[in-house]
């Protein structure tokens, strides 16, 4: 299965402007890889606010934003 992304719009709080790019391409890095994604398609998806600590990783960062958005999925898509 295959997992699409259209667009994808982050708003990174202050101190993350050089990483914003970096961070964007980790989120989609990191949901493509999920295997649990449900089929079908989402219009519009909002997320947040999510708590990122501008001392972690990039890595961490996009895992932390990646599985909030994973939980909104799952949750706009019930079982």
């Amino acid at each position: 299965m295959s997992t699409e992304i259209g667009q994808l719009r982050l708003q990174l709080p202050a101190g993350f402007e050089d990483r914003a790019q970096r961070i964007g391409r980790l989120v989609g890095e990191a949901l493509a890889q999920r295997d649990d994604l449900p089929a079908g398609r989402i219009e519009q998806l909002r997320v947040g606010p999510v708590q990122v600590d501008v001392r972690h990783s990039d890595q961490t960062v996009a895992r932390h934003i990646a599985d909030s958005i994973h939980t909104a999925v799952q949750a706009a898509n019930p079982v």
